[in-house]
């Protein structure tokens, strides 16, 4: 799926664990001022506002005052008026844990419950986002290249990295630059 028209605002949400925070990163990358973790009272202050700019807003469970359906609702009736798109990332529940166990971190919701249950339960409190989601991506089984190479694709976007090139002259009595990666020795 290719998206043609260019978002103003992004609104990315979706399960704890399965990419949104790397996701986000990715978007700054690609020239889109990254928000992480908007309070959801400041959402309609964002999406009110006349902003010339391409904007990426992080939005999940961790947000103070979140509430799926009045987000949901929210966005719904802004979407009628301006340039907006709801990007929902989810994952599988096998690598979901996996990947809090190599994080060595907590799920958000830090509730008394087995994780596997709190994820069940996270999914079930996002379900009004994911039925108003413009992109759904499954990050099972994905790496960071992935997808980058995902949403690239599905932005029409060809973003490469810059390569920089630094020449400078040393000299070996003073030992080798610390920032060098190639080091030619022209004597």
């Amino acid at each position: 799926m290719k998206l043609t028209r260019k978002y103003k605002i992004l609104i990315i949400t979706g399960l704890s664990g399965a990419g949104r925070s790397t996701a986000l990163k990715i978007f700054e990358d690609m020239g889109y001022e990254a928000i992480d973790n908007l309070p959801t009272a400041l959402i309609s202050n964002i999406l009110d506002t006349n902003i010339n700019k391409k904007i990426a807003v992080g939005i999940d469970i961790r947000s103070r005052g979140f509430n799926a359906k009045k987000l949901s609702n929210l966005i719904s009736n802004k979407k009628k008026k301006i340039d907006i798109s709801v990007i929902f990332f989810d994952c599988d529940n096998v690598n979901l844990i996996n990947r809090f166990k190599e994080n060595r971190r907590t799920h958000p919701l830090k509730l008394d419950l087995p994780i596997e249950d709190m994820i069940d339960r996270e999914r079930t409190w996002l379900e009004p986002l994911k039925k108003i989601n413009d992109v759904y991506v499954d990050t099972s089984g994905f790496t960071v290249n992935i997808l980058r190479k995902q949403l690239e694709g599905i932005f029409n976007i060809d973003f490469r990295n810059k390569i920089h090139v630094r020449i400078m002259s040393f000299g070996y009595k003073y030992g080798l630059p610390r920032e060098a990666d190639l080091v030619f020795d022209m004597r």
